[in-house]
């Protein structure tokens, strides 16, 4: 769905002189495309947290709530942090 429909649809109105482009006659500049693919993840991620909401008793009883998991919050900061300096020297 994402890659179908959502995210051509925003592109064509960035890239190749869409809507967006021309909007205010100002333009529009993206550096590699990092604009359009961040902007649509961002939204699309508020939409899912939007939909799915807060956890079922988060709020209601906090003292109950479980914690996370720190061998599993360590494990995805080293993987985010190697994919960052993976990435961004190469760019």
């Amino acid at each position: 769905l994402m890659t179908s429909f959502i995210y051509p649809m925003v592109v064509a109105s960035t890239w190749g002189g869409g809507w967006l482009a021309s909007l205010y006659g100002v333009g529009y500049m993206d550096f590699a495309g990092s604009g359009v693919v961040h902007l649509t993840g961002g939204i699309s991620g508020l939409v899912g947290t939007t939909i799915l909401g807060a956890r079922t008793g988060r709020f209601t009883n906090p003292e109950e709530f479980e914690c996370h998991n720190l061998p599993l919050v360590v494990l995805g900061t080293f993987a985010l942090w190697f994919g960052w300096y993976g990435f961004n020297p190469g760019s």
